[in-house]
């Protein structure tokens, strides 16, 4: 019994610091949503940079943008956001970031944030630019997708 109460108190204890990440998750998307006229009910594809981008990260950017303005303009927002500004420092805590690119796919639902997924390594994938573009297509089919079907 004490362990399921101790359980049970852990697992209360941790609500509170959820409800804090989500609220400044909340916080951080309307910010954008607001300033670009966007609609706050679309999921949303963000791609993350700092002040010490890798040699391949500006090409990397524009094939995104490339694959985004070609196939999911209308299905998706798209934010383009250094976080090393102080302004955005929220979205370093709240989505983990630590590379000097990373593209995180967030699932929005009646304006509700569902959670998010990461897409990885992008910045080693331009030298083959239709496997670059397929895979990116695959990773937002296969989060975004499914969670808008």
């Amino acid at each position: 019994m004490k362990k399921i109460l101790f359980c049970l108190a852990l697992l209360l204890s941790t609500v509170p610091a959820r409800a804090q990440d989500n609220m400044l998750q909340m916080e951080n998307e309307e910010q954008y949503f607001q300033a670009n006229n966007q609609n706050p009910d679309k999921s949303i594809i963000y791609i993350f940079f700092n002040n010490q981008p890798c040699p391949t990260c500006p090409q990397a950017i524009e094939m995104i943008e490339k694959v985004y303005n070609q196939n999911f303009l209308n299905n998706y927002s798209l934010f383009l956001i250094n976080y090393d500004e102080d302004s955005n420092a929220g979205f370093v805590q709240t989505y983990n970031l630590t590379n000097p690119l990373e593209v995180v796919m967030v699932d929005v639902q009646d304006g509700n944030f569902q959670g998010y997924q990461k897409i990885e390594g992008l910045q080693d994938m331009t030298n083959t630019p239709q496997g670059f573009n397929d895979f990116v297509i695959t990773e937002v089919n296969g989060y975004l997708g499914k969670a808008n079907e």
